[in-house]
């Protein structure tokens, strides 16, 4: 089991990056309603929901039982691939080295993020490692992100797909990593 310390560095890092994910979806809107003032904000927003998510996935190898362990593994360097890329290409972005239409070409970078949530929320079903219904809303979350994606391929910002990923995204993941954050904190009181 993992020590105190590490859970309440991975129950922070949970917080955070629901706060994050909250803070990148409506700072998007009012870019798109009011204009580029917004826009910077948004993108840093979205390299802190990203980056915060890094701890979670090096987490959940930890809680990995032996016999799922290269899922684990696996998903965690889909995960963290997924997260590194999207934090650099916003990096990019926010400091000015590539423009919003360049920096989409990162985009994708997130349908791996949703594959790694997949992988662990499901590996988490089978074997109990969560409550089964935090499990579940990392699988939807996890979707959220794959369908986010695929809409983007498909149409761009304006694909239904992208839409439904987005609002399944925006409401599943910080339920997901609240609950999750707030379920490491208990851990390490206990």
């Amino acid at each position: 089991m993992l020590n105190d310390s590490l859970l309440n560095l991975y129950g922070w890092a949970a917080y955070l990056s629901a706060a994050a994910t909250i803070f990148t979806f409506i700072t998007g809107i009012m870019f798109f309603y009011f204009g580029e003032r917004f826009g910077k904000i948004n993108d840093l927003s979205s390299i802190f929901q990203v980056l915060f998510m890094l701890p979670l996935a090096l987490m959940f190898v930890q809680l990995m039982p032996a016999g799922h362990l290269i899922i684990g593994v696996f998903a965690a360097l889909m995960g963290i691939g997924g997260m590194l890329v999207s934090a650099y290409g916003q990096s990019l972005l926010v400091l000015g080295r590539i423009d919003f239409q360049q920096s989409l070409r990162f985009f994708p970078a997130g349908g791996a993020i949703g594959i790694w949530l997949v992988l662990i929320s499901s590996t988490s079903i089978v074997d109990q490692l969560l409550p089964q219904s935090l499990a579940w809303i990392g699988v939807l979350a996890g979707l959220g992100y794959i369908l986010t994606v695929v809409g983007f391929l498909r149409g761009g910002q304006r694909n239904m797909l992208f839409s439904l990923g987005s609002l399944v995204l925006v409401i599943s993941y910080p339920i997901w990593a609240t609950w999750l954050g707030r379920l490491l904190l208990d851990w390490g009181l206990s």
